[in-house]
């Protein structure tokens, strides 16, 4: 659990090159933007941390699926744990490290520059959305050029770490990640040190901010986690429709949305899973934001039969243990299901114009199509045939040089433990 008796018992350091109303305190915060990362920091804490500060961003944001999440974070906390919001702290305290994954929290100001890009939106910008040059620009280069044209505001968004920690860390979210523009160029200024998964995102970072300190960590988010047979008690306990005598396919879909446009990636295989629902239990774990994006997409799964788990705060290490064989497609879930070292089937894309847009961007996710089974939705007997092989395949050598090719050595909790103290 998440060690959190002294939240409010801080060390005050008073310093000049602080505003006279910021308060220094020696205590590690750890900033939390989505539901989810709560279940990504959870071990990392626990084998590194001994008190914490948990800051829940509550701003408020327009996109649907940020909307109340300040209020879902605070829902997934256990009750013993204690937290502050964002808003309460930001402007008055300084925590001494402050961890962030990045995920998108922004102060908002007006500067120059902020002031000279909303000019250019608002007049060149929606002459180019007016005349829709902007859908040319985007199917040529990625970029529509309008700035956001009339809808444009006048203030450009800061990345807030620096506002709240002293020391920033960088913790990983997953390997998912674009191999053509990771990292960030703005987390140069925001970020210390880097916590990396492997060599791969570690390579990233030092090859783009050649002097940045990173320090790998592989994945603690899928560390601690019950044998197999406790986590299968947990979950047949929990959802009670499981049936214990046959194999358990998790099915994990991740949300592709490109350009604006949602791309169905999971009922184009219903057809296909339908049909072995007789032989299999099928969970499938449809992604947070598609819950937003499709209300009804988890109703409908259960009229025809699959097992949906759409538990917010779900211990994902829980659920992949717990299966038999993990269906993924794109994004974290790949990588996930080799640090855990399961059985893994991909499915691919229908669409083209994704499998393009992928293709440009150079995601390690699309990498592992070179060592794992791959199916197309018209390759259906094929797939079949290598789930029903799979299953049967207990030889975990292949699965346990899969996951030293991309994560490495397990991580060093002891030695890591020091830099924080």
């Amino acid at each position: 659990m998440l060690g959190l008796e002294n939240v409010h018992n801080y060390t005050i350091l008073e310093t000049k090159n602080e505003k006279q109303y910021m308060k220094i305190t020696n205590e590690i915060a750890i900033l939390i933007s989505w539901p989810r990362e709560l279940d990504m920091f959870s071990t990392f804490i626990e084998n590194t941390i001994d008190n914490v500060v948990i800051v829940v961003d509550d701003f408020v944001y327009d996109e649907g699926e940020r909307l109340e999440k300040g209020e879902s974070i605070i829902k997934c906390l256990d009750e013993k744990i204690e937290y502050v919001l964002l808003s309460e702290v930001l402007g008055k305290v300084k925590y001494r490290i402050l961890f962030s994954t990045g995920g998108q929290v922004f102060q908002q100001k007006v500067t120059y520059s902020s002031y000279f890009k909303y000019l250019y939106a608002v007049s060149i910008g929606s002459f180019i959305e007016h005349f829709k040059i902007s859908e040319f620009f985007l199917e040529t280069i990625g970029r529509s050029l309008t700035g956001g044209g009339k809808h444009a505001e006048k203030f450009g968004k800061y990345p807030i770490e620096r506002a709240i920690g002293k020391k920033v860390i960088k913790y990983p979210k997953g390997l998912d990640i674009n191999k053509a523009t990771y990292p960030e160029d703005q987390w140069k200024k925001v970020f210390d040190i880097y916590l990396c998964h492997s060599n791969i995102d570690q390579n990233l970072i030092n090859n783009k901010f050649p002097d940045a300190k990173c320090i790998k960590i592989g994945y603690p988010r899928y560390d601690n986690i019950p044998s197999i047979t406790n986590a299968k008690n947990i979950i047949y306990n929990e959802i009670k429709s499981i049936d214990a005598e046959k194999p358990l396919l998790l099915w994990m879909p991740t949300m592709i949305k490109i350009r604006g446009e949602l791309i169905d990636n999971i009922r184009i295989w219903i057809p296909i899973f339908e049909k072995i629902l007789d032989k299999y239990n099928i969970l499938i774990r449809v992604h947070p934001k598609m819950l937003v994006m499709d209300t009804k997409i988890a109703s409908y799964l259960k009229d025809l039969g699959f097992l949906v788990d759409v538990k917010k705060g779900r211990n994902l290490g829980v659920l992949y243990q717990a299966s038999d064989l993990v269906l993924a497609d794109y994004g974290g879930s790949v990588l996930s299901a080799i640090y855990m070292k399961k059985k893994l089937i991909l499915l691919n894309s229908s669409s083209r114009k994704y499998l393009r847009w992928r293709k440009e961007r150079m995601y390690v996710d699309d990498d592992v199509r070179s060592d794992v089974n791959a199916f197309s939705v018209n390759d259906s007997t094929a797939l079949n045939k290598q789930i029903n092989e799979s299953i049967q395949n207990n030889n975990t050598l292949r699965r346990d040089n899969l996951k030293k090719q991309y994560f490495g050595e397990d991580c060093d909790y002891e030695n890591l433990r020091e830099l924080f103290l």
